[in-house]
């Protein structure tokens, strides 16, 4: 707006020129000189188009109401809100809710799992009437809204009283365990408000079968802190077991945040399993970086001494035999140096490098030069910028032969003949795998891109062992555990099919579902808490397990995002730009006219 304000009187200064010294008209020149500054002014204001604001009363209001299960949670105000909604929308305004979404009004109690104004503000002011937004304020994408969009409607907070509270917010634990190891429940907990108890009660059932009942310290009120529960070996079944986590706190007035829900398969004998002979740190990143790629049961042994192996990740003390019945019934094996004799023929991953004396190694900083373009990994390495990983620190001088493949080549101090750095080759339907480098831990060592570069090599190699007929992958997966208000996503291939239908059982409910897949290969299931199977029509062999929580986020106590503003009595702030105005066209063009008649009637050209 400056400029503008600079440009007019830059012209204003131009015609009083022209016509008081150069057409030397003294007073009689005012005139003209106004003409032609009104003129200019005008074109310049449509130059740079200005806008100005004015607030408008009355009107039909729009209210969005915020139905998200907040509202309706311990120290809720829903009653009141749904109250101040109808109030304000008295004028013959309509009333819009919004938590995942807008949807249109109705008297239900709040059922969305998340508070989301964006969409439904937009839809709202851009029809130009007056907006009013009834929340508790705890909404999660206040600083994706502009400030100017927020500005054009009324707020009114109804915050939530703080009550005593006692919640689980995060739960962690393995979801897949071998028959007979223990299970880890790392839990969060979180207080609010006056609560009388310092101590709880933590229940873990399957179904009715109780599991483990523990007391637990709770943190000072408000406080946040992290206990951990252990279930003994033997305690889970065969299968896939569902496991109710249920905190139990004497004054807690929201109990719907006192439950989670997981899924924790047990197999009698784990899919992949690591052997580490003798214990290093190859093959202590190598085990961690498989459990976080893989996407099914993994199990690690390491030997410290003559004869001693140890779980690698209990650290209980095993004997000989059980890792050898572990490697022998393992669909997948990898061995980190010295391999065990009189295994079955299965697909193996090899890292002899640097913990075998009996290998030959080249020592020195070697570095990968270029992933094999040629190898069944050159699509899932395209993106690894080699140049910045660390040197490997040795390498065993294998050559691929006439059946084998290189993925990965590695010249020493960057110069010199290139070496293999991992072989592969597939003979008769078993796949193998050799790493002929040591060092490599040193990448996921580092962290942030290089450890990426590590998870790549990992993750491509063990797909590949198991594309050899060890498991299948499905094409149509579901979440595994969703919180209440919240989609299940199934998820296929994308731009394999449009659709897919399936059917969908639990307890109390038996539906046939079509799913809607978007080009993200995404679709979104709303079913109510509990525990569910499903099953593809006509492709019995995708099917899977999910459950959806009794426990949401928006049952505990949040900050608020947002703060009451003015204009809750029905307010809209109207936008309008210059060239929007018509009256101005017609201002330039009758002082242009008169301008020009003026120095007609004075003779001047």
């Amino acid at each position: 707006m400056t400029g503008a304000v600079l440009s007019i009187l830059v012209v204003a200064g131009g015609a009083l020129f022209v016509y008081l010294r150069i057409e030397k008209l003294g007073l009689l020149g005012v005139l003209p000189a106004l003409m032609r500054t009104v003129a200019l002014a005008g074109l310049v204001l449509l130059l740079f188009n200005p806008s100005s604001r004015r607030r408008i009363d009355g009107g039909p209001t729009t209210v969005l109401l915020d139905a998200s299960l907040s509202m309706d949670a311990a120290g809720g105000r829903w009653a009141e809100a749904l109250d101040s909604a109808r109030s304000l929308a008295s004028d013959g305004g309509s009333i819009l809710r919004f938590g995942q979404g807008p949807e249109l009004f109705d008297t239900l109690p709040p059922r969305a799992g998340s508070s989301r104004l964006k969409d439904a503000l937009d839809a709202a002011v851009g029809g130009g009437v007056p907006v009013v937004i009834v929340t508790d304020g705890e909404l999660e994408d206040i600083p994706t809204i502009p400030g100017s969009r927020l500005a054009r409607a009324g707020v009114l907070v109804l915050a939530r009283d703080t009550l005593p509270n006692a919640a689980i917010i995060e739960l962690s634990l393995r979801s897949s365990i071998q028959d007979g190891d223990s299970l880890s429940l790392d839990l969060t907990i979180a207080t609010w408000g006056s609560l009388p108890a310092t101590r709880g009660r933590i229940d873990v059932r399957d179904g009715e079968r109780v599991l483990l009942t523990q007391d637990i310290q709770l943190p000072p009120s408000p406080g946040v802190a992290r206990r951990r529960v252990v279930l003994p070996p033997s305690s889970l079944h065969s299968g896939v077991n569902v496991l109710h986590v249920v905190l139990d706190v004497q004054g807690d007035a929201e109990e719907r945040d006192d439950e989670r829900v997981r899924l924790v398969s047990v197999v009698d004998q784990p899919a992949i399993v690591v052997l580490v002979n003798p214990a290093d740190w190859e093959g202590r990143f190598l085990v961690s970086e498989i459990v976080e790629v893989s996407r099914t049961s993994v199990q690690g042994f390491a030997r410290v001494g003559e004869n001693r192996w140890i779980d690698m990740r209990s650290l209980v003390a095993v004997d000989a035999a059980r890792v050898r019945a572990a490697a022998r019934a393992a669909r997948v094996l990898v061995v980190r140096g010295q391999e065990i004799t009189g295994l079955p023929l299965k697909p193996i991953w090899r890292w002899p490098a640097g913990s075998d004396p009996r290998l030959e190694i080249f020592e020195g900083d070697w570095y990968i030069a270029r992933a094999d373009l040629a190898s069944p990994f050159a699509g899932r390495l395209a993106g690894v910028e080699w140049d910045s990983l660390p040197p490997l620190t040795g390498i065993v001088p294998l050559v691929a032969g006439s059946d084998e493949w290189s993925a990965l080549i590695a010249r020493q101090g960057r110069r010199g003949a290139e070496r293999p750095v991992l072989l592969g080759r597939d003979s008769a339907g078993t796949r193998q795998l050799t790493t002929a480098a040591s060092g490599v831990w040193r990448w996921a060592f580092r962290g942030g891109a290089s450890r990426e570069a590590y998870r790549a090599v990992v993750a491509a190699g063990i797909d590949w062992l198991l594309g050899a007929g060890s498991l299948r992958r499905s094409e149509l997966v579901a979440s595994e555990v969703v919180q209440l208000g919240m989609p299940v996503v199934f998820e296929t291939i994308p731009g394999t099919r449009d659709s897919a239908v399936v059917r969908v059982t639990g307890a109390d409910t038996a539906l046939t579902a079509v799913l809607r897949f978007s080009a993200e290969g995404k679709a979104l299931l709303r079913v109510d808490p509990g525990v569910y199977t499903w099953t593809e029509m006509n492709r019995r062999d995708e099917s899977g397990t999910f459950v959806v929580e009794p426990y949401s986020d928006e049952f505990h106590l949040r900050n608020a995002a947002i703060v009451a503003t003015s204009g809750v009595a029905g307010n809209a702030m109207i936008e309008s730009r210059m060239r929007q105005r018509w009256w101005v066209f017609v201002l330039i063009v009758l002082a242009l006219a008169a301008e020009w008649t003026f120095r007609q009637r004075k003779g001047l050209p």
